[in-house]
Formats: structure tokens, C-alpha cells, sequence
């Protein structure tokens, strides 16, 4: 059978010539071509990504061919409204509302007991650490945001007159060895001014939270007081008293301490700051 190539010929000929006729006239300059048409990369989408969002895209403009110099010969490109940009510092300007106490240097927390000792009567034992720190985080409401508040006092550096109840207290009261922290947190207060930010003079309130000894967590409520200079320092002093049944502790007994009363008090003087976020 004879093929014929005369016709394919005229066809492939008749294509080439359209094909030069377009270039000729030429295509808007803002409409992509075919061959600019494939697959984007992964990292290259991520930079546009990132890129729109630091310089949003402008709204749409005409443009004009543009010479082998570069410079237009149409009509002016418009100028896009300006957009915020994601992430500018003045639209996190105002604060949350929230305000947290924390302590600072200065702070002292106690453990006081009372005592009969076969020589000298009826006393008052009491251990006295420095070693005391934490924050209370207050909502905009006066809520204590309790996953953001937490005290610690270590107990292994609490101290007495006498270093034999010392190491009775951190061996076999607290065993410090295993339990290094009596950590309190707060849950709830009530009497505090509703603005703690900027808050001036004296004030009586409660604090309610979960206070841990050992591996016992107790609920406990603190009576406690406070002293505003308006600046945002604060002072004062909170309490607490509850038995050593209730965190399941031992109370001490060696030869010399003829009874131990069942109460156990704590106390906390404390100084800290109040700041705004």
C-alpha cells in the first residue's frame, strides 16, 4: 500500500505558519502560556504561603507592555490599599486582663507545733525556711487560674533550735529524702480587691486550694492578710491549721518530748509583686 505524505506535510506546514503568526502579534502580557503550566513543589508552596502572608497579593491593576528597558508605556499601575499584616505587634497591644502575684525575696515560711519536753515544759516548735517561691495567676474576673498558680516550700530546709527534732521531722515526719516539697495550690479567694493591678491599703481575705505533703493532697483554707502600697507591691501573712491525721503523718516521738499536740500550724510571711499581662 502506498502511503501518502504530501497531505501530513501540508498539515504540519499549515501549523508552523499559524504558530508564527501568533508570535508575531503577540500575547497579553499577564496571560501564562501552556508551557508555563506544572506541578508546584512543597517548599515552594510553603514560600508562597509565608510570602502572602507578610505582603498580602494587591488588588487587581492594569498593566502596560513593558520595553526592553523596563519602563512602562501605559497607563500608571494602581497602588493596592494597604492590609494589616498577620502577626503586627499593635494588634496584641492590649493586655488580657489578667494580673499574677508572685513572690520575691523575703518571703519566709513556718511550722509551728506545741510541745511537752521532760525538762522544760510546755513549748513551741517552730521550723523557718527562706526557701519558699511560687505565683498565683488571677483572671481579669478575680478568678485563680489554679493550672497557672502553684507555692513551693522546700522541706528539707526547714529548721528548728534543736538539730535532733530536725532530722526526726525530715526522716520520719516529711521524709524529705523522698518528698523534698510541700506544695500548695490555690483554687479560689475570696476578700481580695477586684482590681489587684494598682491596688492600695489593707485587706482581709480566705485562699482555698489543695495543699500536698508527702503523697497527701488535702484540701485546706488559709486565713490570711495583705498590704497594698499601690504600686503593685504587696506584704502580709497567711495561716493555716490542720492535724497530722489529716495528711497521715506520724507525730514525733522520742524520749525526750513527752506529748505533741495534734495541731499543726502553718504560716507563710510573705512579699511579692503584682504585675499586669
Amino acid at each position: 500500500m502506498k502511503v501518502v505524505r504530501q497531505p501530513i506535510s501540508a498539515v504540519l506546514l499549515t501549523a508552523v505558519m499559524i504558530a508564527a503568526v501568533a508570535m508575531a502579534c503577540g500575547a497579553p502580557a499577564d496571560e501564562p502560556g501552556a508551557a508555563q503550566a506544572g506541578p508546584t513543589t512543597a517548599s515552594n508552596a510553603e514560600q508562597t504561603v509565608a510570602t502572602a502572608v507578610e505582603s498580602p497579593a494587591p488588588a487587581a491593576e492594569s498593566r502596560a507592555p513593558v520595553s526592553a528597558a523596563g519602563d512602562s508605556t501605559g497607563a500608571a499601575t494602581a497602588t493596592p490599599a494597604p492590609m494589616p499584616t498577620v502577626g503586627d505587634p499593635t494588634a496584641d497591644a492590649a493586655t488580657s486582663g489578667n494580673v499574677v502575684f508572685t513572690l520575691v525575696e523575703g518571703s519566709v515560711a513556718r511550722f509551728k507545733v506545741e510541745e511537752e519536753l521532760a525538762r522544760t515544759g510546755f513549748k513551741v516548735a517552730t521550723g523557718v525556711t527562706q526557701d519558699v517561691a511560687g505565683s498565683i495567676a488571677f483572671a481579669a474576673d478575680g478568678t485563680v487560674i489554679a493550672d497557672e498558680s502553684r507555692m513551693v516550700v522546700m522541706a528539707a530546709t526547714l529548721t528548728t533550735d534543736s538539730n535532733r527534732r530536725d532530722g526526726y521531722v525530715r526522716r520520719r515526719t516529711l521524709e524529705t529524702d523522698q518528698y523534698r516539697e510541700v506544695v500548695f495550690v490555690p483554687t479560689s479567694v475570696a476578700g481580695l480587691p477586684e482590681s489587684l493591678a494598682g491596688a492600695s491599703g489593707t485587706a482581709e481575705y480566705t485562699i482555698t486550694g489543695d495543699l500536698t505533703i508527702k503523697d497527701q493532697t488535702r484540701v485546706v483554707t488559709w486565713d490570711a492578710t495583705a498590704e497594698f502600697d499601690g504600686a503593685g507591691n504587696v506584704s502580709g501573712m497567711a495561716n493555716v491549721e490542720f492535724t497530722f491525721e489529716y495528711f497521715d503523718m506520724d507525730k514525733p516521738s522520742v524520749a525526750v518530748v513527752l506529748s505533741v499536740d495534734d495541731t499543726i500550724r502553718l504560716e507563710l510571711d510573705y512579699v511579692g509583686t503584682i504585675t499586669e499581662e
